[in-house]
């Protein structure tokens, strides 16, 4: 008999926090610019901070957010990290790099890392950029699974 093809990748729920400790979110309720970008601002875990996680077969992964979309470090929004996507490419596609203490750095499609803009200055503190040739403090995150709920 033949072998059945592997099971498709149903996803993980999981919520991402920064290194500040704070849930990365996305930003359902903004309009303009904002709408869909992601911000690592939220004290406590809410709909908005949902994500499901994908595997690709490369090993690269993908996330899901709450709105149905995909992540995705647009070229040209600045590297901003929105969840805007219908269907994912290479620009939703993101590499985990081990950390120290079991977080995770995100590696963009063009070898870029991601960060939570922690500037107290910035525009949108937590902002999240794909924008860093370097993994330090503010480009580690830790991915907590989400028990509440399945993808």
């Amino acid at each position: 008999g033949a072998t059945p093809p592997p099971a498709p990748d149903m996803g993980t729920a999981v919520l991402l926090k920064s290194a500040e400790g704070r849930f990365v979110s996305c930003e359902l309720g903004a309009e303009g610019a904002a709408k869909n970008m992601l911000v690592a601002d939220r004290s406590a875990a809410g709909d908005w901070e949902r994500f499901t996680l994908f595997t690709k077969a490369d090993g690269r992964i993908m996330l899901k957010a709450a709105n149905g979309m995909y992540l995705c470090a647009d070229d040209h929004r600045g590297d901003t990290l929105v969840a805007d996507r219908k269907d994912p490419g290479d620009w939703e596609s993101f590499t985990l790099e081990p950390q120290e203490g079991g977080a995770v750095a995100l590696k963009t499609h063009e070898g870029r890392y991601v960060a939570a803009d922690l500037d107290p200055g910035a525009k949108h503190h937590g902002r999240l950029v794909g924008d860093r040739p370097q993994a330090g403090e503010w480009e580690r995150f830790t991915i907590v699974p989400d028990t509440t709920r399945k993808p």
